[in-house]
């Protein structure tokens, strides 16, 4: 299991996102099921474990701040 935990500059709608995310082209059906949890402007990221593979960091990075970025360009990300 993977987690990833960002702070966003101003809060993000769940659905918005979530539409946002599958949306994406790059991800494909070999990138593992993840699971969102929000909580204010804090949003947690796991990834399933049962993935064999480790999503590289750097690329889970980009999806989710594209991802973002689609619906608000001026957000900015922290990660914690």
């Amino acid at each position: 299991m993977q987690r990833f935990v960002a702070e966003l500059s101003t809060g993000i709608d769940k659905v918005e996102f979530e539409r946002s995310w599958r949306s994406d082209g790059s991800l494909n059906d070999k990138q593992p099921k993840v699971e969102f949890t929000f909580d204010g402007r804090r949003v947690s990221a796991v990834i399933d474990s049962g993935s064999s593979e480790r999503w590289p960091s750097a690329s889970f990075y980009r999806s989710f701040s594209a991802a973002i970025r689609r619906i608000d360009r001026a957000c900015n990300i922290r990660w914690l």
